[in-house]
Order: structure tokens, then sequence, then C-alpha cells
């Protein structure tokens, strides 16, 4: 147990913003500020859920909590933590993991180079707080990180952010993607991505122009966002083209979540924009579509291109017909 160092890693927009290593014997998560990682959001409960060494495991339960504590997407009450298990309180999401794996952080962010202060100051306001006795100087002070947490969030939507559509952009997909890919080899879970493409973009733009064009783009942009789970992430590869980083997932539930986009997009647009667009969408997963991350990305684009051959309007599987 001693040669692994185990930590808890907050994960916000697909960076780690905090880290706790796991060095007692018993930790609090919740959004009181007497807990050891706190949480927020008006889901978690203020002593939400405890991790408690036993043994040479670590275990996660939890305190009764209103809105419960979920792991790989199952609600528990007690389990016994694997490096690489999702843990879900609220809208916070936090890895189990064994010092193995790699992460990005947000020292490795364009974030960092630009304001890396922030986030400085932020876990110093978090040590003071507990320090603090006084409960309106405790108050002002979570006033304070709440501005300093907004001017980050700022820094980093700058850095890593598609300013037409608010997705990820192209940089920060790539770095991402070799993140998730490096965890996918070292955990032995599956890697699935999906290439999006918009059917006909050019002729929107001709029609109806430019304006509406990028309407359609950020309407596409929003429904594919809302397709897809907190865990995953959605960028804006180039032009019209979108790519969703899909971690843990199977070859059979990838392709279901990329059917699942294709057909709200084919209905909701003619809600949203008055008129029809329908996307293709191709799909490669780790292993079996590749053994490296470039291969991967070379298969899903070729699945996406054997889509528009087969008459566009459809989701293909690398080297499968059409779904």
């Amino acid at each position: 147990m001693a040669e692994k160092k185990y930590r808890l890693l907050l994960i916000e927009q697909g960076i780690v913003v905090k880290e706790l290593q796991l060095e007692k014997k018993k930790y609090l998560l919740g959004r009181a500020d007497d807990t050891d990682l706190t949480l927020a959001g008006r889901d978690v409960s203020r002593h939400h859920a405890m991790v408690v060494l036993d043994g040479e495991k670590f275990i996660i339960e939890d305190l009764q909590s209103t809105n419960g504590t979920y792991i790989n997407g199952q609600q528990i009450s007690r389990y016994i933590l694997k490096p690489g298990d999702e843990i879900v309180i609220g809208e916070n999401t936090i890895v189990f993991d064994d010092g193995t794996v790699k992460f990005v952080s947000l020292d490795e962010t364009e974030v960092a180079r630009k304001g890396s202060e922030t986030a400085i100051i932020e876990d110093r306001f978090v040590s003071l707080q507990k320090k603090l006795k006084d409960q309106s100087l405790k108050r002002e002070f979570k006033n304070i990180e709440g501005i300093v947490k907004k001017s980050r969030k700022r820094l980093s939507d700058l850095a890593t952010r598609d300013r037409l559509t608010r997705l990820y952009n192209r940089e920060y997909f790539e770095r991402v993607a070799q993140a998730e890919f490096n965890r996918a080899q070292e955990s032995g879970l599956p890697f699935s991505l999906l290439f999006i493409d918009i059917d006909h973009f050019k002729k929107i733009n001709d029609q109806y122009g430019h304006t509406v064009g990028d309407d359609a783009l950020r309407t596409i942009a929003s429904l594919i966002q809302s397709s897809c789970r907190k865990t995953d992430i959605v960028a804006r590869y180039g032009g019209e083209e979108i790519v969703v980083i899909l971690p843990g997932t199977k070859s059979i539930n990838a392709r279901k979540v990329a059917s699942d986009i294709r057909g709200i997009i084919e209905r909701e647009t003619v809600k949203l924009l008055g008129f029809r667009i329908t996307v293709s969408i191709g799909v490669a997963t780790y292993p079996e579509d590749g053994k490296g991350l470039k291969t991967i990305i070379e298969n899903a684009d070729k699945a996406l291109y054997q889509a528009k051959r087969q008459g566009r309007n459809r989701v293909c599987k690398f080297n499968e017909e059409d779904i």
C-alpha cells in the first residue's frame, strides 16, 4: 500500500483542478468548510460521503446524503474503490487514482501560463477558511473565493474554448485526447471517438447567409453537448466538424450515442431553426480500431467519410456497414 500514492482528483471541464493525497485513514467529502475535499453545488450535502482506509483498501461510504453518491454511473452506499473509478457527487466528478494514470492538470493548460495565480489563491483561501473561527470572516472569504474562481474560469475559457460555438477548441481536444488515451491504455478501459460533420453546410451558408450558418453551428454544438455526459469532451475540430471524446465507452455504446445525436439533430433543427439539418458521424474505438491515438483519430475520420459516401445522415463504425 505504501508503494502507491493514492489520491482523489476533482475534475472540471476535463481538467484536474484539485488533488487530495490520501495519506491518512479518513477523509470527509461535502459542501461544508470542515471537509477534506470541499465540493460546490446545491445537490451536495454538507457532509456527503466519507473515504476510509480499511486495511489495504480505500472504501467510500455515502453519509445518507440527500442526492446520493454514484460510482461509474451506479448509486452506492458503500464501495471498495479501484484506480480509475469515477465518483459523481452532485455535479462534481472525482477520480480515484493510484498515481499511475496521466491526467491533464491546470499546470498543463494555457490558463496556467496566463493566470495560475488564481488557482494558487483559491487553494490558499480554502486553507485559511478552515482556520478561521469568525463566521462573518468565513463568509467574506467565501465571497472572495467565488470571485477568484470566476476569474479563473474566464481565463480557462479564453484559452480552451472556441469563440463561436463555446465548445472546446482543437488545441484543447488534442491535449485531453492524449491524456484520456493514456488513461485508457493504463487502466484497460475502452476509449471511443466520434467525428461529426454537418451535411451540405456550404449550401446552408449560400442559401441563408453566414449569420444563419453561424446560428446553425451554435445550435448543433449545443444539441451535441446536451446529448453527452459531463465527463465527455466535445470540441470543434475545424469548420463544421465536431469531435467527441467518450472515455470508458465501448464500441456498441459509442454507436448508440452517435445514433442518438444524429436523430436529435435531424428532429430538433427543424423546430429551432426552421429548416432541417443532418449530420454524418464516424465512430472508432480503442483498442479494436487501433492501438495508437493517431490511428484512432484517422479511423474515426475514415468512418465519417464512409458515412458520407453512403449517402450522409447516418452513423458508420470504422470498417463496418452503416448503422
